[in-house]
């Protein structure tokens, strides 16, 4: 006699799952990833050397709070334990721009009106597109933590030549959402990690180490195939 077939329930199906958020633990998961994301990347910036490590973790940990939600604080400490050494000069450049940019607010102010506004054409044409490029870097290194740094580089360099408008809006982003980073209150709750959400949905997901040069894989691709 043959057993009689499991129902729906039995099965399991259409039943949720018993330990997923609901209600208003869903609600409040996003936020306390936010947080999580902004503190470790606090602490990851502190040490100087792991400013780029740090952003990129955060950017890479709430673009996808599906996979990350639950565990924002560790995966990012992951990413930067990963990333330190490939992104280390990244950090040390990083440093350099943002000393610029200081330096720059404080001597200006000094100059002859004259040799003020040359001082300003030459400068900010170059501090906007190191943070340009900067900025494209933090987004291509969050999506790969294995990328060799010479292809991260590339990739970078491509995305901004790719993505002119977001190449151009991210310094002025940057700008835009200073006091996040620069108000006490704001950074503790999410000044390293809304910022760099924001950046990583301007450069979008083409922000993939290893695809700077697509035509050239493909003409490889058809070689080999041609000569098999």
């Amino acid at each position: 006699m043959a057993a009689a077939p499991l129902s729906r329930a039995e099965r399991g199906i259409g039943r949720r799952d018993p330990l997923e958020p609901r209600g208003l633990v869903r609600l409040l998961a996003t936020p306390a990833a936010f947080l999580s994301a902004n503190w470790a990347a606090m602490l990851g910036i502190l040490t100087v050397v792991g400013i780029v490590p740090a952003l990129a973790a955060a950017t890479r940990v709430t673009g996808d709070l599906e996979q990350h939600r639950d565990s924002a604080f560790t995966s990012a400490l992951a990413h930067m334990r990963r990333t330190l050494r490939r992104d280390l000069p990244a950090s040390l450049l990083l440093v350099l721009v943002l000393a610029g940019l200081v330096g720059n607010g404080l001597v200006l102010p000094r100059l002859d009106p004259s040799v003020r506004v040359f001082a300003v054409g030459v400068t900010v044409p170059v501090l906007w597109l190191l943070v340009t490029v900067m900025s494209a870097y933090v987004a291509v290194a969050a999506r790969d933590q294995g990328a060799a740094r010479e292809a991260v580089v590339l990739s970078a360099l491509s995305l901004v030549t790719r993505r002119p408008l977001a190449a151009l809006a991210a310094p002025a982003l940057v700008v835009l959402l200073s006091p996040l980073w620069l108000l006490a209150p704001l950074t503790i709750a999410c000044g390293f990690s809304v910022p760099p959400w924001i950046l990583g949905r301007l450069w979008g997901p083409s922000a993939q180490p290893g695809e700077a040069h697509p035509p050239r894989q493909r003409s490889a691709t058809r070689t080999t195939t041609s000569a098999s």
